[in-house]
């Protein structure tokens, strides 16, 4: 399966290559692109190496002269993840903001899976707000979340909020694959 991974700036960022990895050796076909925050967390030249395929961010977006980027991307991909997904991007996605390559590429799906790992703080998850931008999300994309888990988070906290453990994340979209909900 081809599958397009978005990274955002959640502390979480650290363990996309190693996820990226085990999903290589799996035998998916994976392609990532890295918000700008986000490099913050993640070296993009890491993700490169583990998927084997250039990591992609805003300068090959507005850059490119050949093709425009995130429909590229969004044509390619059998399945789009956003993991971690922070509460920001959430917010973008769900309002209709396409000011960076992640949230164009997401806008450009159509009705390919859109799966979510957010990752954020447990007062961010059960705000109301949150809730309301994953069912507007519902209502546009086709769209699976993968809920964060319960530890004692980043900044002392204990709670849900966690990115979920790779092996998660890894199952949701093998059963996706075996249902045929992607090619």
């Amino acid at each position: 399966m081809k599958l397009l991974i978005g990274i955002t700036s959640s502390i979480a960022a650290y363990r996309i290559p190693n996820l990226v990895s085990q999903l290589v050796k799996e035998g998916h076909e994976v392609k990532t692109i890295v918000t700008e925050k986000a490099k913050a967390f993640v070296a993009p030249q890491a993700l490169a190496v583990m998927s084997r395929n250039p990591c992609y961010d805003d300068a090959q977006e507005w850059g490119n002269t050949n093709q425009v980027l995130h429909i590229e991307l969004a044509k390619w991909c059998d399945a789009m993840l956003i993991a971690p997904l922070t509460a920001n991007t959430l917010a973008k996605m769900a309002n209709g903001l396409c000011d960076n390559l992640l949230t164009s590429a997401v806008r450009a799906l159509g009705k390919k899976p859109l799966i979510l790992a957010p990752a954020m703080n447990t007062a961010m998850w059960e705000n109301p707000i949150t809730a309301e931008h994953l069912a507007r999300l519902k209502k546009y994309f086709n769209v699976t979340v993968i809920d964060p888990i319960y530890k004692k988070l980043v900044d002392g906290d204990e709670g849900i909020g966690a990115l979920a453990e790779d092996e998660t994340i890894i199952h949701v979209i093998n059963e996706m694959l075996s249902a045929g909900e992607m090619e």
